[in-house]
């Protein structure tokens, strides 16, 4: 390899490096960007003479958007060296063992899919919290970390240092993302910490999980994971390992269990246990020696891009869409790309006829995240941003300082298509697709919602039509008169009204039993709703205030379709309302029957232990365990499930 060579591979590297952490876009995988960085690695070490001082074997990757000289980390905050394979997970454990002359203990934790913050405390209370930023500075986010509910539970005197990563849970993410606008929750999560606005802040909920203390007087990581816990931080599960076969086994287990975690998480983080072997074993530039992560491997497919069209989705919103050269990838043949906005098109560059990667977010969500620049050539043609809708033709506008451009016609047939077809997906009316939304609307059959509930008298037309049959057709038509008989919490969710999503739209209704009184709600009564807040409220107010909104709820009302809320099987007898409920260990009966239970009556379930917690529910009322410990400190009562059962009056 020449120069020239080495110099465009750290250009790439450079620019893949600061679009992940500055602008949270992936241009490539995470395992691609580190099979480069250890090319460039290699070529470094063979001519030392060509290394360049912005290399990002260097220095670590920075999310600094601004900087302050008082922002400086006590102790620099670094990355870790990561591996895909088993066979480097051996060299490194044997390496350990070659240095500490012992089989040493591993402490194996969950390598979260986040974004890194270090917080300081004096005497429990919040002084200044900052992002990893460059490893060496960081961000000050101190006004946001304040909001945040599950830091300000922590109860303890603590003075010094946590450090951990800010999350942004599935649950929550789908939330937020109903539109589709958003590519991850890690991006999410990281333009969410840097708002200036608290208030807009507080509208998305973060977790932070701990995973550090710095500063502890105790000898071993895992018994400052404990504390942590004690303490009342959110931690992740952490296996104790004490030869190679143990560190192996709790790799895989991570890994086949990730997927049924509420959060995010990428890979599993190995450091040994005994902290005075980190000062001997010390640390490189960018990595300590002590750690290392395990990124599971994300398979990464390449293929063709055969077109990229705009679609408008039931908001307006125009949204790119990239047509592939059908490519098998985890299970699945794909063929279709969504590429988030016009923004991210143009950040990734991606341009018809380019071979691109794709791999699948959170498994599920076909992703462009490349593109392979070595087989691009002059045939591979630039997108042009649209000016009119590419199904009615209107001329297409921006809302204030959004990136993204909207169609602003009500009867563009591209936005009746998506609204028709979000609402039998949420209301799930089976036989439904777009293809045949597309085609019954081309006919001038469907038009608008309410005309779903008008095929049947179109019946016999429709037995005529190619590809349909009468008992295809009578399938359809009596899902749809079964669809009437949801509950008025989905209903409210299929209405798509801006701001409710089916999780909030089942909040609103838990408080309001039919669409009538939700309709009549005060902008005051909705903000006092759980999880809206007062910018939300006024947006769903003026969304349920417009005419076509409350022509489509009257019409359906008379229509027949149910317009109250399920009604909870309360045991009237139980004794559990306004009160929470902590429950851990192993029990009689699966845990989720438990909490489903206690929430038809009015309690609630938290997963972790705080002042605010009513009861602890665990068969070993006696051990040791840290929420045991934490209940103790807080006078909060431990209770056996047979207890449980008694105030649930299960017996």
């Amino acid at each position: 390899m020449d120069r020239n060579t080495y110099n465009k591979l750290i250009d790439d590297l450079i620019k893949y490096s600061e679009s992940y952490y500055k602008y949270n876009i992936s241009l490539i995988s995470d395992e691609q960007f580190d099979m480069m960085l250890k090319q460039a690695e290699k070529i470094e070490e063979e001519n030392p003479s060509w290394v360049r001082l912005d290399s990002p074997t260097q220095t670590p990757g920075s999310d600094l958007v601004s900087s302050d000289e008082g922002n400086v980390h006590a102790r620099p905050m670094l990355s870790l060296e990561n591996t895909y394979n088993e066979e480097d997970v051996t060299k490194w454990y044997k390496k350990m063992e070659e240095l500490t002359g012992e089989n040493p203990e591993v402490v194996v934790e969950y390598k979260f899919d986040g974004n890194s913050a270090g917080i300081r405390f004096s005497h429990g209370k919040v002084v200044k919290a900052l992002t990893r930023g460059n490893g060496l500075v960081g961000e000050n986010i101190t006004n946001n970390v304040l909001a945040m509910e599950d830091v300000s539970n922590v109860k303890s005197t603590f003075n010094g240092e946590c450090r951990g990563e800010i999350i942004m849970s599935k649950e929550e993410f789908a939330r937020l993302n109903v539109d589709g606008k958003y590519a991850n929750a890690r991006n999410l999560a990281s333009g969410t910490i840097k708002l200036l606005d608290v208030n807009e802040f507080k509208k998305r909920k973060l977790w932070f999980y701990a995973y550090w203390l710095e500063g502890s007087k105790n000898l071993k990581h895992s018994q400052d994971i404990d504390l942590l816990r004690e303490m009342g931080f959110r931690t992740g599960k952490y296996y104790l390992c004490h030869n190679l076969e143990e560190l192996l086994a709790a790799i895989k287990e991570i890994g086949d269990n990730r997927n049924n975690l509420e959060i995010e998480i990428d890979g599993a983080v190995m450091k040994l246990n005994e902290k005075r072997y980190w000062e001997m074993l010390g640390s490189t530039a960018k990595f300590p020696r002590y750690a290392k992560a395990y990124k599971y491997h994300q398979e990464v497919a390449e293929t063709k891009v055969l077109s990229i069209d705009f679609q408008v989705g039931r908001s307006g919103k125009i949204t790119p869409v990239a047509t592939l050269n059908p490519v098998f990838i985890d299970g699945s043949t794909v063929s279709r790309a969504t590429l988030n906005n016009i923004e991210f098109l143009k950040q990734i560059d991606v341009r018809v006829n380019d071979t691109v990667y794709i791999q699948k977010a959170a498994a599920i969500i076909p992703q462009i995240i490349g593109v392979n620049l070595n087989l691009r050539n002059e045939d591979c043609l630039e997108v042009v941003s649209p000016t009119t809708c590419p199904d009615c033709g209107s001329i297409l506008v921006k809302e204030g300082d959004k990136v993204d451009l909207f169609c602003k016609n009500e009867f563009c047939p591209g936005r009746i298509v998506d609204k028709i077809s979000y609402y039998t997906h949420v209301l799930e009316i089976d036989g439904f697709g777009d293809e045949i939304i597309e085609r019954f609307h081309y006919l001038n059959y469907l038009n608008k919602v309410v005309d779903l509930y008008y095929l049947k008298d179109k019946r016999h037309e429709l037995v005529l039509l190619d590809r349909f049959g009468e008992k295809s057709i009578d399938k359809l038509l009596f899902n749809i008169e079964e669809s009437k008989k949801v509950p008025a919490e989905k209903l409210l969710a299929a209405l798509g009204i801006k701001g409710i999503g089916i999780k909030m739209a089942k909040i609103i209704m838990e408080k309001h039993q039919t669409i009538d009184e939700v309709m009549n709600l005060s902008i005051e009564e909705l903000s006092s709703i759980d999880g809206i807040g007062d910018i939300k409220a006024s947006e769903v107010y003026l969304e349920l205030a417009k005419e076509e909104t409350r022509a489509l709820i009257q019409n359906l009302k008379e229509l027949g379709v149910n317009m109250v809320a399920t009604k909870k099987e309360v045991n009237d007898n139980a004794d559990v309302a306004g009160l929470s409920f902590c429950i851990t260990g192993a029990l009689s009966l699966p845990r989720k029957e438990y909490e489903l239970l206690i929430e038809k009556n009015g309690g609630k379930n938290v997963s972790g232990v705080t002042s605010k917690t009513s009861y602890l529910v665990t068969n070993d009322t006696t051990s040791g365990s840290s929420k045991n410990k934490k209940a103790q400190q807080l006078g909060v009562k431990i209770i056996s499930e047979e207890e449980l059962r008694q105030l649930l009056k299960m017996d």
